[in-house]
């Protein structure tokens, strides 16, 4: 096996046991799941969004604001202690979620409302889906 191959195959398994693993339709790993709630930990105003295609978690995009009228608020401590409620209605509302995402909104530290923005793909009309 050359050099190249090995390399790349180092740099697939660097990328996270996830990648190597088959991650089933409607479901969201739980590492996936822990980086989401350290993210909401540090997030003061801001969300955090699921993207789906096919089913498929594709990407997870951290979004932060800062508003210049909390900027003194921002540094206060949160006090969060459980998200597996959260967790738990999170991968509820994604296992439906064919193609579109999944938000999660936070304003002033606390998680204040979950978004589902469902996408429908057709086939067959003018060339194969979108």
């Amino acid at each position: 096996m050359s050099l190249a191959k090995v390399e790349r195959r180092g740099l697939f398994a660097l990328q996270g046991e996830i990648m190597a693993k088959k991650i089933l339709s409607g479901t969201i790993p739980d590492e996936v799941l822990k980086f989401v709630t350290d993210e909401l930990q540090k997030i003061f105003n801001g969300e955090i969004i699921f993207i789906a295609q096919d089913g498929y978690l594709m990407q997870v995009e951290v979004r932060q604001r800062k508003r210049i009228a909390d900027w003194s608020e921002e540094n206060s401590q949160r006090e969060y202690k459980n998200f597996s409620a959260l967790e738990k209605n999170i991968r509820q509302e994604f296992s439906t979620l064919d193609y579109g995402q999944l938000s999660i909104k936070i304003q002033k530290g606390r998680v204040t409302q979950i978004e589902r923005l469902v996408r429908q793909r057709f086939t067959g009309l003018d060339g194969e889906g979108i």
